[in-house]
């Protein structure tokens, strides 16, 4: 590839071999500075990719939470629980005088 390129430059601009490898590692020189400097634009955008992606699980993940504590709180229920003694279990109403109340100090 390279003797390609100096056949050409060498039949029309005269170039020594010194200086088409001086140009050359100039254009790399160069083109790695350019690299040098896009990169950390190219790692930023990736970083606000991903960021965005866990502000979306962040927020699902809170609504799962909130969900979740609903259903908690509704399985808590002493209503509830009353219900399911009386029906699933079939506990029944303590009679008048078979209640007793101790009082603690």
């Amino acid at each position: 590839m390279f003797d390609g390129v100096r056949g050409l430059i060498k039949g029309r601009l005269h170039v020594s071999s010194k200086d088409f490898w001086m140009v050359i590692s100039i254009a790399i020189l160069f083109m790695l500075g350019a690299l040098a400097l896009v990169w950390p634009n190219v790692k930023k955008i990736k970083l606000a990719y991903e960021y965005q992606d866990l502000a979306k699980e962040h927020r699902e993940l809170l609504k799962e939470n909130h969900l979740l504590s609903l259903e908690r709180e509704s399985l808590r229920s002493l209503d509830r629980i009353h219900l399911l003694a009386k029906t699933a279990v079939g506990m029944k109403e303590p009679e008048e005088g078979k209640v007793i109340t101790i009082f603690l100090k």
